[in-house]
Parts: C-alpha cells; structure tokens; sequence
C-alpha cells in the first residue's frame, strides 16, 4: 500500500513540474483568416503572434505552422502529399468545424471574407476540401452565348479602332449618333444580331433587308461600318465580324451622346442570308399599340420596362414626316398631340422626308428629358405617345422622367438584352472579310 501511494505521489510530481512548460510552449493559437479582394489575384494571411504572409491565390501556404512552413511548398505540391491523408481526415474535420462554428467564421467559406462555397481556395486548409472554381462559374458572365471581353486577347485593339471610328464620324455628322443605334435595332430584331442589314445582296438574288420600306432612305451609317471593318481587317484580318462592329459602334455612339460609358458582350458571327420578307413583322411601327409593341418585344426576349428603356435612345435623332404627320388629320388622334408641337409639325412638314427632332430641347444629348415631354404630349412618334396611356407602360415613363440616371443603368443592361436576339456563335455563319457581301 505504501508502494501505491508513493508512485501517486511521483506521477503528481512529474504532473505539476510539466504541465507549466508545456502551456507555455503552446500559446493561443487563433484561426487564419484571408482578406481577399476578388478582383485581386493576392491575399494576405494572418496568424499566430500576427504573422502576415502576403501570397498569390495560386500558391499559398500555412504561416507559422509545425505542419507545413511558410514557404515549405506550392499548393500544387501540397494537394498531391496531403490527398491520402486529406481523404481520412475529411469527416473529423468537417464535424469540428460544424462543432466550432462560432469561434471559427474564417473557416466558413460562405463567409464575406471569402465568399460562397463554390468560390473558395481548394486545399488552403489541411483536411478540408474546397469545390474549384469550374467552367459552369465562368458562364455567369456570358449573356447568349456572348463574352464581354471578346476580342481582348485575340485582337485587342478592336474596340478602340470602332470608337476611334465613330469619334471621326461624329466629329463630322452628329447625326450620326442616332442612325447606328437604329441599325443596330433593326438588324436584331429582323432574324437576330446577325449583319443582314449591311448585304448588298446574297446568293439567291432576291430583295435584301435594306431595301425594305421600314428601311430604304431611313437607315444610314453603311459607310462608316465599311471604313471601321476595313481598318479592323488589315490589323485582325478574319476575328471581328461585322456584327459585333454594330453592337459596339452603337455603344459607344450612345457615349458620345452623353450616356455613361457600359460593357458590351461580344462574340457575335455573321449571317448569310438577307431578305426583304423577313422585315415585315419583325419592325414596330410608328402607328403601334402598346399591345403590338409588347407582343413584338417579348418575341425577342425582351419585356415592357426594356420596351420603354430603349425607346428613350429617341432622346437624339429626328423623324420623318411621313411617320407622324398622319396623326393631324384625325381629331381623335389631334387630340393626343400639344397644340404648340402640332403646329411645329405642320409648319415644318413642307414635304413627307421633312424632318424634325424627337427632343427639340437637347437633340444630340441623350438625357431624361424625352420622357418629360412624352408626359407633356410633346411626342412626335404615335407609338411613343401611347406609352403614356398605359397602365403597363405609363409609370416605367414617369419613373424615367425623374430619374435620369436610373435610366442611364437600365439602358446598358436593356441594349446588352437586345444585342442577344437570335445570335449567331461558335460555327455557326462566318465573319465576313467585306460586310456587305458574304464569302466566296
């Protein structure tokens, strides 16, 4: 018994002499944590006694750790010596980070500090695996099969050379401002953002799209668009179709006109037909209902706030006669018309190609003050007008008359929205050498 009581008495001993050093060798110890800017491709690391490590996303390692150094190895040597261990250790792991919750929100890769789960750091963090970031993640910025950022590696000069384009036409004709937009519209909405609108002709011989009455003397900008696709073939011959020269060039001609500059989704090919039939239906028209209008929008994938959106691009350009004058010789429709505007309209209209501004206040100037005027019955336009007498439509015009830059966010998104009808990518069509013949 005696014996029994003196080994207790040693393993105290031993207990109380130990115990001490061995907390003093182990500090507290608190969690890593990541300060990660997702536009940033480095991160730093904070740890023990405030070690900071600064690393790149690509190549990160533990700091101050027994279980792997600061610089001991790059993640991709690290994921291939821990995966027999990681695979055992994966189950202890996960319920003791359930267990800890609280006291380790660093861990959590839902957390703000990181990010959701699907956009974490894979193997940062021994014995717990973290979902890559996959090609289904990279598809969130494609809009129908389009990329912003198209052209940046395989000609990265493109968008300059277009603006640099439409910089010298304007400077010459500002005028130009609202005749590429109206291309731009009229090319999507006729068998999608393809360049049939630009064909001279096609292999079939028949009447191609711009011959059409809703276009004809109505349309220009085609030779802007030669001289743009010419300079781009001598520098990236056979990488930029004539169809993304539209929708670019109709960005940045609303930019010139005062709207913030937005990012335009590339990635477009040519078509390879063009033919005058396809027009009718596919056009509004200056006599349209709202319920015309709406039905012809949603067709394209596009809804009534985008309708009333793009309408406001009316804040430049003019009209011509004939699409409005008719409106003066019914009193019913007389009536939806200001009194001061109608006799603007009759004075000027000497003839039906005379044309007046869609905003006489701020004709080159893309601004709010076009819905202002829609609520005053100052729209040239009957399609326009009856934006205001209808309940799905009316408040979007009210809305956008009180803020303008409001409507300067949406117009982007809408315009994006457009330049995604029915479009040709991958195989399919061509890019055209000449953007008013296909290839031979």
């Amino acid at each position: 018994m005696a014996a029994k009581v003196g080994i207790f008495a040693a393993i105290l001993l031993v207990c109380a002499i130990l115990l001490p050093l061995l907390a003093s060798s182990c500090p507290n110890h608190r969690p890593e944590f990541l300060e990660h800017d997702s536009s940033k491709t480095d991160i730093t690391i904070h740890g023990d006694n405030n070690n900071v490590v600064h690393a790149n996303v690509n190549d990160i390692a533990i700091p101050s750790s027994n279980y792997e150094t600061r610089n001991e190895r790059s993640l991709k040597e690290k994921k291939k010596s821990n995966k027999n261990k990681n695979k055992n250790k994966n189950k202890k792991n996960k319920k003791e980070m359930k267990s800890h919750e609280h006291g380790f929100e660093a861990f959590n890769f839902e957390h703000p500090l990181i990010g959701g789960g699907h956009h974490g750091y894979p193997h940062v963090f021994p014995g717990y695996n973290v979902d890559p970031i996959t090609e289904e993640h990279e598809q969130l910025e494609i809009l129908g099969g389009l990329r912003e950022g198209f052209y940046q590696n395989i000609c990265p000069q493109a968008e300059q050379i277009i603006k640099n384009g439409l910089t010298r036409a304007f400077q010459n004709d500002s005028t130009i401002a609202a005749a590429i937009p109206r291309l731009f519209l009229h090319d999507c909405f006729v068998k999608g953002c393809d360049g049939s609108i630009f064909l001279d002709t096609t292999p079939s011989g028949g009447k191609v799209e711009k011959l059409s009455p809703s276009n004809g003397v109505t349309v220009k900008g085609f030779e802007l668009i030669d001289e743009i696709k010419a300079e781009l073939e001598e520098n990236c011959p056979g990488i930029v179709s004539c169809s993304d020269v539209l929708a670019y060039l109709s960005r940045d001609a609303f930019v010139a006109s005062g709207l913030p500059h937005y990012e335009v989704s590339g990635g477009r090919r040519d078509g390879m037909e063009s033919r005058v039939e396809n027009v009718v239906g596919n056009l509004p028209l200056p006599d349209d209902t709202v319920d015309q209008m709406i039905q012809l929008f949603n067709r394209k994938g596009l809804n009534a706030e985008d309708l009333v959106v793009l309408i406001g691009a009316h804040s430049i350009g003019v009209a011509h006669c004939f699409n409005f004058l008719y409106r003066m010789d019914t009193p019913e429709k007389a009536q939806m018309v200001d009194p001061r505007l109608g006799g603007v309209m009759k004075f000027t209209c000497t003839s039906q190609m005379s044309t007046i501004a869609f905003d006489a206040t701020t004709q080159y100037k893309m601004d709010s003050v076009f819905y202002k005027q829609l609520l005053m019955k100052k729209g040239l336009l009957e399609s326009d007008q009856v934006l205001t007498q209808d309940i799905r439509t009316r408040g979007f015009v009210q809305r956008f008359s009180n803020d303008e830059v409001g409507w300067f966010n949406k117009f982007g998104v809408a315009m994006n929205k457009l330049g995604a009808v029915e479009v040709l990518t991958g195989n399919q069509g061509e890019i055209r050498k000449q953007c008013r013949a296909i290839n031979l």
